[in-house]
């Protein structure tokens, strides 16, 4: 004869799902975790059709033509932990930098200013420092990231071009700007002894690759507008795969077998 269990005994004897000490646990965790991600991404930031700096330096058209005619989001793997913590530090820094300069009894710091390098395209600076005439903008990364600014390259294009459109925007206010700087904090460090502090001089050549960011986003803007029109299907605009398809909210790459809405991620297979 069988021995019945009760269903304390059986919960016991089940395995314990990830997440959580207990059965019950893992389900809540995973309803707190539906909860945090879901408002995450209804943020103003990830909803608008606007653009501001920190997107027009990307490389891929579809992701900015995308966010130009309010494709619908389908990426449905990148977590916006990420961005939780990014969007908290950099409020508690505009915060710390506030308070230096109370401390100091004069304005050296300004955090957190909304500048306009282009009418059509305002952002908000992290910081510029009046004393050394330097625009700074917060990343705050995991050390896959971190290492790829400090490669001899530098950070990628679209840090780059957002730095240097945020010295414009200054620039346009009547600030100086001689240098810009990237730093790159570490998300996952106990410390700040990994932080790492890209610099860069400004130049005219900065100028030249500014005026072609903005004719190459005035070329997608135009592109949006015929997705919009119905003149073109946004599958048609070309697609630049990088390391950061994953943070597209286009990405998704069960498109490349089901070719339901999305990218993939990776250029279409040719017949």
């Amino acid at each position: 004869m069988t021995e019945q269990m009760s269903p304390g005994r059986f919960m016991g004897t089940t395995a314990v799902m990830s997440g959580s000490n207990t059965a019950a646990g893992a389900r809540y965790a995973r309803e707190l975790r539906e909860v945090i991600i879901r408002q995450a991404r209804r943020q103003p930031r990830n909803v608008q059709r606007h653009l501001g700096p920190s997107e027009l330096g990307a490389v891929c058209d579809r992701q900015v033509v995308g966010k130009f005619a309010g494709e619908p989001l389908t990426n449905n793997v990148g977590d916006p932990w990420a961005s939780v913590v990014g969007t908290a530090v950099h409020a508690k820094l505009a915060e710390f930098f506030g308070n230096e300069n109370r401390l100091n009894g004069f304005t050296r710091w300004v955090p957190e200013l909304r500048v306009s390098p282009h009418p059509l395209y305002p952002g908000t600076a992290d910081l510029y420092d009046g004393v050394t005439e330097t625009v700074c903008d917060w990343k705050i990364l995991g050390p896959t990231s971190i290492a790829k600014v400090m490669s001899p390259a530098g950070p990628p294009r679209h840090y780059q071009v957002q730095l240097l459109l945020y010295a414009a925007g200054y620039r346009n206010l009547g600030l100086p700007v001689r240098r810009v700087c990237l730093a790159a904090l570490p998300r996952t460090s106990p410390s700040l002894d990994s932080m790492y502090l890209w610099m860069h001089e400004c130049s005219p050549e900065d100028d030249a690759l500014i005026a072609d960011v903005l004719d190459e986003t005035a070329f997608r803007r135009e592109m949006a507008q015929r997705v919009l029109a119905g003149q073109i299907n946004i599958g048609d605009v070309p697609i630049t795969p990088t390391d950061y398809c994953i943070w597209c909210p286009f990405y998704r790459p069960e498109s490349a077998r089901d070719y339901n809405p999305g990218c993939p991620g990776h250029s279409p297979i040719q017949n």
